[in-house]
């Protein structure tokens, strides 16, 4: 009746004592999880002396002469703009009127 051949898989042996009773072995896993916070920790390390090399050795720090330095003047053209921009919603905020309106929430 049960005629039905099984399929032995080339990693069968090996997934089989994975998944048996012995998963739960305490200290092996405390000796996984160590050993992967320190390399964790040194992969950490070693990207932020990474880091560090580039910015210090990079175009963070590049000093400017101060003859080459251009100092912009403001236009009194353009601050009498923005004035006459704030005084004009002022004036609008004074004027507003204040309706009955409808509550939505009703």
């Amino acid at each position: 009746m049960n005629n039905i051949p099984k399929i032995k898989l080339p990693f069968s042996d090996t997934l089989q004592g994975f998944l048996s009773n012995k998963i739960v072995n305490p200290k092996r896993d405390w000796k996984i999880l160590l050993t992967l916070l320190i390399i964790f920790i040194f992969i950490s390390l070693g990207f932020d002396f990474y880091m560090y090399r580039q910015i210090v050795n990079g175009d963070m720090y590049i000093s400017v002469k101060r003859e080459e330095l251009v100092i912009e003047n403001l236009k009194s053209n353009d601050l009498q703009k923005i004035l006459n921009n704030f005084e004009i919603k002022k004036t609008n905020i004074t004027t507003l009127k204040m309706e009955n309106l409808v509550d939505p929430s009703i």
